[in-house]
């Protein structure tokens, strides 16, 4: 009998800017809990089962990928995170 794999997590950093502030970290405070909550639901995902299919994760070139979380206010938040040679993946995020 052949052994699943094991999961293995995929570091998540947030973007940081020059003045040290984390922009996403920010833009999540400032949403409802239970949109923080979709969305970190989905980050975690990307995480834990990396590769992820084009219903949670879309490319968008030059290592760019899209995380998009429907939220349940009916609006879409976007994730944009970077892969890194070292695995790591740097995020950024937005809502419409």
């Amino acid at each position: 009998m052949e052994e699943s794999p094991q999961l293995r997590k995929i570091p998540l950093i947030f973007f940081r800017g020059q003045s040290a502030s984390e922009p996403v970290t920010e833009w999540l405070k400032d949403l409802p809990e239970t949109e923080r909550q979709a969305i970190g639901k989905d980050l975690l995902r990307a995480q834990w089962r990396w590769p992820v299919g084009m219903l949670l994760c879309r490319p968008l070139g030059s290592g760019m990928w899209e995380i998009r979380t429907q939220l349940p206010t009916k609006r879409t938040a976007r994730e944009n995170a970077r892969r890194s040679w070292s695995d790591e993946q740097e995020a950024y995020g937005f809502e419409h």
